[in-house]
């Protein structure tokens, strides 16, 4: 027997050595595994492009209802989930309140965006002419720089029509100094 006081059981010694080689293989896997999922991250996953904001359309690129007015689709965006409003009337009569909900919902997919809801006072576009009257509105369309190309189906009987909508500029908030 040793001298010492406390004496180190022989069994102790080789948990400690089992136990500290589990923990190192552990540790190594996690590490490997980290180094996969973030290198396939990288190749793979890609973020879709910032395309929120204020879309104007060109009004010769609009169905026949739509001719004569001003049409602005404004687009939220959260990752690939969208959701907006199409609007018609003057700039000043389309801002957004804080109780307005988006009409319209759909998703970016690969290189384009779908958007379909039921848009209310479309003027000229609805079946009926009853105010509060809803138009069905499908739009598929590419994004491209600082335009947006596509097609829009106003009413579930009307065949698509081409457009194209120009990027309005961002509107900064004026900082008011104290």
């Amino acid at each position: 027997m040793p001298n010492s006081q406390f004496p180190i059981p022989q069994i102790m010694i080789h948990l400690n050595v089992k136990l500290l080689s589990f923990y190192g293989i552990s540790l190594a896997l996690v590490a490997v595994l980290f180094k996969v999922v973030t290198a396939y991250g990288e190749t793979n996953l890609k973020a879709p492009p910032a395309i929120a904001g204020n879309y104007r359309f060109d009004p010769k690129s609009l169905p026949e209802c739509l001719k004569s007015d001003v049409l602005v689709l404004t687009i939220e965006q959260s990752g690939v989930y969208l959701s907006g409003n199409l609007r018609s009337g003057s700039r000043e009569g389309r801002e957004k309140t804080a109780e307005e909900k988006p009409s319209l919902f759909g998703k970016w997919e690969t290189q384009g965006l779908n958007l379909s809801g039921a848009v209310a006072n479309l003027a000229g576009c609805s079946d009926s002419t009853a105010t509060g009257q809803n138009s069905s509105v499908k739009m598929r369309g590419i994004v491209d720089q600082e335009s947006l190309k596509g097609k829009i189906s106003l009413t579930d009987k009307a065949a698509a029509t081409d457009f194209t909508a120009q990027r309005e500029a961002a509107v900064q908030p004026q900082k008011q100094e104290h």
